[in-house]
Parts: structure tokens; C-alpha cells; sequence
């Protein structure tokens, strides 16, 4: 059984990939040995795939890459937990139209992706291609219109690619600028949501994140809560100063502060709420916005 892990795009690497159906095919596998028995396995698999052992090694070449066209990328593992996260969200941020799936032997509940049986890679393939509803889009709807949508995730930073992926949806149907859409606004989401999961519920699984998001013509406002004991703000040492800068981590906060408007602590630094107005907004409708 296959799991899409996220929607459709880009590339082809320096050595041209193979073309199935008009998209490049990226095949990312640490095990050599068992990527050729899951091939074998499977009906009609991509021969020739330009092949990766990991997913950095394949953002380095996506990123020479002068023109990204639609890419299929195909992970192949024993197990969820073999999958480098860290990485793939990152591919995630930087090329957030890839269509990404994984195939995998067995799986584990944390980890949420389905082991694969038998499957028919040329089918997969060529249905991966963006899911644009037949309907007509009204050019006047998101200038008239404000969105609201809640999450409930557990303490598991899988879920934060998923996330990220509806937030930068609506940003780009709010008409936000490509770069916030793209990177900036994800990139301060990733850092509240996993921050909450790892700092506030110490990725505890019986520990929730809650997640608001409000997306309006003229502003992006996103209220992340954990279930842990809090933090003193005050107390989050500026990592460009001092023995901070030599330090590996601790710069998530100071981040979100950069790229965001407004970013404010609450309930003893179990909240955090980023906002973000729409630098490509005209105004809002007869000069405001409708009330949050």
C-alpha cells in the first residue's frame, strides 16, 4: 500500500530522470538491496529512475536545477522510522509542489504511513497530478472572504508537513506574496508547531497540539497551543550574541520574530500567536477587514 505524503511538481536532476507521463521520476532508498526486491515486487515499475540514498542528496540536485517541472518522488523503506522527517520537510518547504509517496515494508502508529503490498507503480504515477476540482473559481470570493480552521494533532512532528501544506494553500488563494506563501510563513509555522511538540509536550504521544489558523485579505494569524508546563520567554537567550551564536539550536524564537509582525507568548508561553499581514493586499473591503 502506498502513502502520498504530500501534492504535486517540479524537476529533473542534473542527469536527466526518466519521463513517465510528462513527470520526472525520483526514486530516494538507503537500502540498495531492498529497493531492487520492492521493484521486483511491483507491477510496471519506472526502469532507469534517477535514484537517491538520501533525501538531502536529492534536494542538492533539485536545487541545480535551472527549470523545476512536475516530479514525482518515490520513497522506498522498511519502516515510517526510517524516513529522515527533518529532511523531508524540508523538501517539503523548498519544492512544495513535488508529489511525494512512500513505499514501505512495515509501519508503526507514530510514524502513520501504510506498508504496501503489491502495487502498480505506472498507475501511481500517472494519476499524481494536481487535483483541480472542475469548477469555476470566482475572482471576487477570497477578497470578500475570511477562513477559519482548527487542528487537533498528536505530539508527532509528521504531522507539521501535512499542516503547513493547508496553510500554504490558503496563503496562495489569499493572493500572500509567493515568498511567504512558499517559504516564510511555513517556515515560522514548522518552528511554533514543532516547537509546541518537542519543547512544550516533550513529544509525549498522549499530549496534543492545538492549531487555529485565520486567514483574511489583508492578514495571516496562526495560534499554536501546547499541553506543557510553559516557558519564561524573557528568559530565551538572542542567539546572535555572545557563546549563543556557536550554539546548534535555540534560534526558533528569535526566527519567527524576523520573518513574522507579530509574534506573542500567553498563558506562560503555553500559546504562541504569528501574525502576518498580506504585503500584496490592495485593502481589505470598504477599507477593513471583516472581525476575527
Amino acid at each position: 500500500m502506498a502513502n502520498r505524503s504530500s501534492d504535486h511538481t517540479p524537476s529533473t536532476p542534473a542527469a536527466s530522470p526518466p519521463v513517465r507521463g510528462g513527470r520526472a521520476v525520483f526514486i530516494v532508498a538507503t537500502d540498495t538491496s531492498f529497493l531492487e526486491r520492492v521493484l521486483r515486487e511491483c507491477e510496471d515499475a519506472p526502469a532507469g529512475a534517477a535514484r537517491f540514498s538520501n533525501l538531502d542528496a536529492l534536494s542538492q540536485s533539485l536545487a541545480q536545477l535551472s527549470r523545476i517541472q512536475l516530479a514525482f518522488v518515490l520513497l522506498v523503506e522498511h519502516r515510517g522510522a526510517d524516513i529522515d522527517i527533518h529532511a523531508l520537510r524540508q523538501l517539503r518547504l523548498n519544492f512544495p509542489q513535488l508529489v511525494i509517496m512512500a513505499l514501505l515494508e512495515g509501519c508503526d502508529q507514530q510514524t502513520s504511513l501504510r506498508p504496501f503490498n503489491r502495487i502498480n507503480l505506472a498507475r501511481e504515477i500517472a494519476s499524481a497530478l494536481p487535483n483541480v476540482p472542475n469548477f469555476k473559481r470566482h475572482p471576487d470570493l477570497m477578497r470578500r472572504s475570511t477562513v477559519r480552521m482548527d487542528f487537533l494533532i498528536p505530539s508527532d512532528i509528521s504531522y507539521v508537513i501535512g499542516v503547513n501544506y493547508q496553510i500554504s494553500n490558503l496563503l496562495k488563494e489569499f493572493g500572500f506574496p509567493p515568498q511567504d506563501t512558499r517559504v516564510n510563513i511555513p517556515l515560522a509555522c514548522d518552528e511554533a508547531i514543532t516547537n509546541a511538540i518537542i519543547h512544550g509536550n516533550r513529544s509525549n504521544p498522549e499530549r496534543k497540539v492545538n492549531i487555529q489558523v485565520y486567514v483574511s485579505p489583508n492578514r495571516f494569524r496562526i495560534r499554536v497551543r501546547d499541553e506543557g508546563e510553559g516557558f519564561d520567554v524573557a528568559r530565551v537567550v538572542d542567539p546572535t550574541q555572545g557563546e549563543a551564536l556557536l550554539r546548534p539550536g535555540g534560534r526558533g524564537v528569535y526566527l519567527m520574530r524576523n520573518i513574522m509582525d507579530s509574534v506573542e507568548y500567553k498563558e506562560g508561553g503555553r500559546v504562541v500567536e504569528l501574525e502576518k499581514r498580506n504585503g500584496a493586499a490592495n485593502g481589505a473591503i470598504n477599507g477593513h477587514e471583516p472581525a476575527s
